[in-house]
């Protein structure tokens, strides 16, 4: 029997979802804000304060949740998972917000 991969791979998109994050980046020449992040969850979507460093967050049942901007990455672990989770930057979008001379970004 032979499987078509494209459909292979349309059922498993329909199945899986996996957890991701959206961040707005204000930079101005002295320092970055990135405290205005969504974390999406199968379960809805939650405001996260995506800064460099770790934090808790209001996220259901979420005890770690860390970020590293300088490597483009961060990681996240739900109770009851023995191991943590990765997030890595997906695309980084400029967009505009103001004329005070601040760059903006959305990240995935």
């Amino acid at each position: 029997m032979r499987f078509d991969i494209t459909a292979i791979i349309a059922a498993m998109a329909l199945t899986v979802s996996a957890d991701r994050m959206e961040v707005f980046t204000a930079c101005k020449p002295t320092a970055c804000n990135s405290s205005e992040g969504t974390f999406y969850t199968d379960c809805g979507a939650y405001r996260v304060n995506a800064n460099e460093g770790c934090r808790g967050t209001s996220v259901p049942a979420m005890t770690e949740f860390c970020m590293d901007w300088g490597n483009r990455r961060g990681h996240f672990r739900f109770s009851g998972q023995a191991n943590k989770r990765c997030l890595v930057q997906d695309s980084e979008t400029r967009v505009g917000c103001g004329s005070d001379g601040t760059d903006c970004f959305r990240t995935t």
